[in-house]
């Protein structure tokens, strides 16, 4: 019988030994940064000046030996990178990589499998099929819900609100696939007052976005039920789409999901909910009982395996109550493609055609973890996130200004002069933390004043690690408190 991976190639095939040195080379890069990742300072330490000296110049008039272009890439890139995959990286919500889901993306690398239909990585197909219905189940949504494996959130949003479109004009008579937008009955759009950019760039790509209304929040950026009842009054008879949200960015705040759910549904409306991260509190019984209620009564939902699940970045998954709006969304007219119908076509749910085969990772993440290790892994951030609060606000002029119910953690320090300069005061201990490299979180500003937002959101945190990350933020707050600011 012969073996397909060592049988003799065919005369003139390239040689396969190529592979080993480079990929040793580069597993051996790889391991040297894990092990000084603990001690190195966490920000970027090039400028892009030297890193346009290391890396560029004219384009090479000369082929290159594979092996120097590795080393000048990692000794290129190497002061440049940000090392988020450290444990008092607390800055946006971009987690950490598992090892096995990292693995899993080199092996994914290796396969090179474009996955458009079936027959060109069935593989592909049926794992995506698994992962689907894991997710499903994971997060206790209806079973009927179908998936998509995107890039990122945002084409998940852009995915999801799209089968919306369609769905709403449908019902009103009017097929947007066939006729476009032009004559197209109104859509009224109401969308969470702290709407990520992404669901607000999804509905402008859509030609939504002079349909937007956004709805007053409260203090975490939750809607307000009585603002939504005036909006849906206003809206009633049109075709309507409202966008929550799971988890806003400051806050961690999470819409009253069953209310929303069940006000819309009441006068016909589609639910979208923007769940890039919080979509993962469904996973933990405990926050699914307390902040996610109600969140399998959605009709779609946006999400990111990067963030909660720590899977590379190329993760995002798009789900979809009704899976007949979701294809007719995706019109697909291609007669080379052979798309049985008793098969999974990626290309069907998707908005790409060529693309690698992104799932592996998400499946290698939940097969280590199961559900159970899902939800210590959301808990265990949850508890990192109190810890830190609680430690911050226990100090004079440092205020914690969200209820710490996920993984967000908003902070605004107040300098000795009072409250009047607690703006510039945030900027510079911000400025000063991240300066000294011990830990790293970015400033945003919420309901118009200047904070700090940490996002505890990575599988390699450690208790340690959080308070190394509060006492350098107190330290900083302590040694500016009382200096004056710069004229």
């Amino acid at each position: 019988m012969t073996d397909l991976h060592t049988s003799a190639a065919p005369p003139g095939t390239p040689a396969t030994d190529v592979y080993g040195p480079l990929l040793q080379q580069a597993l051996q890069h790889s391991l040297d940064y894990f092990a000084g990742l603990p001690g190195r300072p966490v920000k970027a330490l090039a400028t892009d000046d030297e890193l346009h000296r290391l890396l560029g110049g004219p384009v090479p008039d000369d082929p290159a030996a594979p092996e120097d272009v590795l080393t000048q890439l990692v000794s290129g890139v190497d002061r440049g990178l940000v090392p988020t995959g450290n444990g008092r990286y607390l800055g946006y919500v971009v987690g950490g990589t598992l090892p096995v889901a990292m693995a899993a993306d080199w092996l994914t690398s290796a396969w090179d499998q474009n996955c458009i239909v079936h027959d060109i990585s069935p593989a592909t197909s049926v794992v995506e099929e698994i992962c689907a219905a894991w997710l499903i189940d994971l997060f206790g949504l209806p079973a009927r819900t179908s998936a998509a494996f995107v890039p990122a959130c945002t084409h998940a949003e852009l995915l999801c609100l799209a089968a919306a479109r369609h769905k709403v004009l449908a019902q009103h008579g009017w097929n947007v696939a066939e006729r476009g937008m032009r004559g197209a009955p109104e859509v009224a759009v109401l969308i969470n007052g702290e709407a990520h950019t992404a669901v607000v760039r999804s509905l402008e790509i859509l030609g939504l976005g002079g349909s937007i209304r956004r709805i007053a929040v409260d203090a975490e950026a939750r809607m307000l039920p009585a603002a939504l009842d005036a909006a849906l009054n206003e809206t009633a008879g049109m075709p309507l789409i409202v966008s929550g949200q799971v988890g806003e960015i400051n806050t961690g705040g999470i819409d009253h999901l069953r209310m929303l759910c069940d006000k819309t549904h009441a006068v016909g409306g589609w639910v979208h909910l923007d769940a890039a991260f919080g979509m993962w509190a469904a996973a933990s019984p405990t926050l699914r009982r307390n902040v996610a209620d109600g969140i399998e009564l959605a009709d779609s939902w946006a999400t990111d395996a990067h963030k909660w699940l720590n899977t590379p970045y190329d993760g995002g998954v798009a789900m979809i109550a009704d899976p007949d709006a979701h294809r007719a969304a995706l019109p697909l007219d291609a007669g080379y493609l052979q798309l049985q119908p008793d098969q999974r076509h990626p290309v069907e749910w998707g908005l790409e055609v060529s693309r690698r085969s992104r799932v592996f990772p998400i499946w290698a993440a939940l097969r280590q973890l199961g559900r159970s290790g899902v939800a210590d892994l959301v808990d265990r951030c949850c508890a990192h996130a109190l810890r830190i609060a609680q430690t911050l606000s226990a100090v004079e002029g440092i205020e914690v200004l969200n209820d710490v119910t996920l993984n967000q953690v908003t902070v605004r320090f107040t300098p000795a002069s009072g409250p009047d300069g607690s703006d510039a005061h945030t900027l510079r201990v911000v400025e000063r933390f991240q300066q000294l490299g011990e830990s790293w979180a970015s400033p945003s500003r919420w309901q118009d004043r200047t904070v700090l937002r940490l996002c505890l959101i990575n599988w390699a945190t450690t208790e340690a690690d959080i308070d190394r990350a509060a006492a350098s933020l107190i330290q900083c707050h302590r040694e500016l408190r009382d200096a004056p600011l710069q004229a």
